[in-house]
């Protein structure tokens, strides 16, 4: 076009970001929007490192001949461009094409309305894998606008990770047994007698998942059976109010990250945030996952938490920034501890009996030691049969790597943690351990 010399024609240039992988990690890295001469950056990535990646352009003022040649002689001027920021993220690529593979065919054969996974190196926080679905193509994403995301939010556009706090259900058992282990409150065969139910004066009773009383029950047959009634007990009688918000807070729950500024911090009430509104039943309810709302990630965290032998550590995307020769890179950073490493290790090992010889099962993978717990949460205002179904845990159990944790929202064909998001994180196992070349560690 140029070479035409057209009369009155101009060329003007411009700037289009292109994501060669597609969908590839597209709510991790949100994506880039001209407007008025300007990137801006829309969602995930970029968005919150818009103003790094974005640089300076460059100009060049001069006097010219009748040619257009710049005139030696003369007023001039040149402000050299400054080139955008490389990030460097924790996203291992081939990882993350493997899970929203096998995320996308399962929301489908499902007929799920969405779903989510996530991967974390247990020892530096590093996030290994982000998806969603349904996802979008950050190329096209004018033609995505109108899908509808995780929990019916009105854009597909935001990482579901982060954003979409739920109610995890009997997930956050573990969570309830960490904090009476690490008071030495109960040990793994402590037991106590389940009818089948328990009654509160201020709320509907609470019953296990399928009407069964198991009589005497230990408190690692509590997370086998994935037993409501178990946890309700820990928490309202062995616990109490006083001793189980205070371990909610260290684990990270009702509070951001600091992963992203597009993040839901999730909520519970308590006897001093809601003191009107909190009772006795929430407590209970809390304990075994409902009641309160948490994002995937937090409850990720809570298990690499436990797996780090109750070490929480600090969970980040960017490994390292290159702005234009200064190189900074993220350190892996200790937050705090949670548990201590004794209560860290017998939950562990009850963990590792949810996945052998409870509803996890479904979840192991040949020749490893896993541990992991399983969570079918009913949202509230919604029917029985619409689910959260989830599975959070840790492989290799005997020297723990990696956290996985998958949410199916709303399944249809089958509605359980065990059943629904266990196939799912069995898959994204084998294929950890393979891909990293980890060494079997059972018969």
């Amino acid at each position: 076009m140029r070479r035409l010399q057209l009369p009155y024609v101009f060329l003007e240039p411009r700037t289009w970001r292109i994501y060669p992988g597609g969908t590839l990690a597209a709510q991790v890295l949100g994506y880039v929007q001209q407007d008025d001469q300007k990137s801006n950056g829309i969602y995930g990535i970029e968005r919150q490192y818009n103003t790094l990646l974005t640089g300076k352009p460059g100009s060049f003022t001069a006097e010219f001949d009748l040619s257009g040649n710049p005139l030696v002689v003369g007023a001039s001027s040149e402000q050299p461009a400054v080139n955008g920021a490389d990030l460097t993220l924790t996203i291992d690529s081939s990882m993350q094409y493997m899970t929203q593979t096998a995320l996308a065919d399962t929301v489908k054969q499902l007929g799920a309305e969405s779903g989510t996974a996530l991967v974390i190196n247990i020892r530096t926080g590093a996030i290994v894998v982000m998806a969603g679905a349904p996802t979008f193509d950050p190329n096209q994403y004018g033609k995505s606008a109108t899908l509808t995301g995780c929990l019916g939010q009105e854009s597909v556009f935001f990482n579901p990770v982060v954003y979409c706090a739920y109610e995890p259900g009997s997930i956050m058992k573990a969570v309830t047994m960490a904090a009476a282990l690490d008071q030495g409150l109960i040990r793994p065969d402590t037991t106590f007698d389940d009818p089948g139910y328990r009654t509160f004066n201020d709320a509907p009773m609470v019953v296990n998942w399928n009407g069964l009383a198991y009589g005497t029950e230990s408190m690692t047959q509590v997370l086998e059976h994935s037993a409501n009634v178990g946890a309700a007990y820990v928490a309202h009688d062995i616990l109490g109010a006083n001793r189980y918000y205070p371990y909610l807070a260290k684990f990270g729950f009702g509070q951001a990250t600091g992963i992203s500024p597009q993040e839901e911090t999730g909520s519970y009430r308590t006897p001093t945030n809601s003191p009107r509104l909190w009772s006795p039943s929430d407590l209970t309810r809390q304990a075994f996952g409902q009641s309160i709302f948490a994002t995937p990630l937090q409850v990720a965290m809570a298990y690499a938490t436990i797996a780090n032998s109750g070490v929480m550590m600090h969970p980040y995307l960017v490994s390292a920034i290159n702005n234009n020769g200064r190189i900074v890179t993220t350190q892996p950073e200790a937050l705090r501890r949670v548990i201590s490493a004794h209560a860290a290790t017998l939950l562990t090992s009850m963990l590792m009996h949810s996945a052998t010889d409870g509803l996890a099962q479904p979840a192991q993978v040949p020749g490893y030691t896993i541990a992991a717990k399983t969570g079918t949460a009913t949202t509230q205002g919604l029917t029985s049969d619409k689910t959260e179904a989830s599975v959070a845990g840790f492989i290799p159990a005997t020297n723990p790597l990696f956290v996985i944790l998958v949410k199916i929202d709303r399944p249809q064909a089958t509605i359980y943690g065990g059943t629904a998001a266990a196939p799912v994180w069995k898959a994204i196992g084998q294929q950890l351990m393979w891909y990293y070349h980890i060494p079997p560690d059972a018969p």
